[in-house]
């Protein structure tokens, strides 16, 4: 069984090359040089966002239309949906974050918040997260959160809390940038065996590469 490793061992300059080191006041400019960088994932990704987008103004548009009429039920559901995804849905998707860290054997735990950015984050302080458990760590809330709408979608087809569903659904894509964008880091540096840790009392996040 390999020992895990620490980040001092990580630091170690004979085994380890230090690949970036990412300031968490600065994990926007971080995520948007990812998203310029590499094609294949993002581009996928990007598609999915804008289905997302188009379904979402759909129900939206279809919502208003209704409520012109005099039928309020849609626009309500939709307000609600869009509520819960700025409140509720953001601690899920970071406590879903927080399961995938303890999952893999992460403990110290902790949040962040930029709020000016609005950006929310999950953390395991001095804890090295191998490829594939930052793999399990990134996707997580993703495929969560997908697999219960869709499964709310058919239980309740045709009824108000379908559209509920749906737009939730879709809005939760647009949080999902920085989790697809850090793959995306990965993808760029496809080949090489990547670690990284969060220092909590550094602010910053820190990836290696093994030699």
């Amino acid at each position: 069984m390999r020992k895990k490793l620490t980040p001092e061992d990580l630091q170690n300059e004979s085994k380890f090359e230090l690949l970036t080191e990412v300031s968490h006041q600065k994990l926007r400019e971080f995520i948007v040089e990812q998203i310029t960088k590499e094609k294949i994932i993002i581009r996928i990704y990007s598609v999915y966002q804008v289905i997302m987008l188009m379904l979402f103004t759909f129900i939206l548009t279809r919502g208003i239309i209704f409520s012109i009429k005099g039928n309020h039920e849609l626009i309500v559901t939709i307000g609600g949906s869009l509520l819960f995804s700025l409140s509720i849905l953001i601690v899920i998707h970071e406590l879903l974050h927080a399961l995938a860290y303890l999952a893999t054997g992460a403990r110290k735990i902790s949040f962040g918040l930029i709020l000016k950015k609005f950006i929310f984050y999950a953390m395991a302080d001095r804890q090295v997260i191998a490829p594939r458990a930052f793999h399990l760590v990134a996707l997580t809330p993703f495929v969560v959160v997908k697999l219960i709408c869709l499964l709310g979608i058919m239980q309740f087809y045709n009824e108000q809390l379908m559209y509920f569903f749906l737009s939730v659904m879709c809005l939760h894509s647009l949080f999902c940038a920085g989790d697809i964008a850090m793959l995306a880091f990965y993808r760029i540096h496809r080949g090489k065996e990547i670690y990284n840790f969060d220092s909590l009392s550094e602010g910053k996040t820190y990836f290696y590469t093994r030699k």
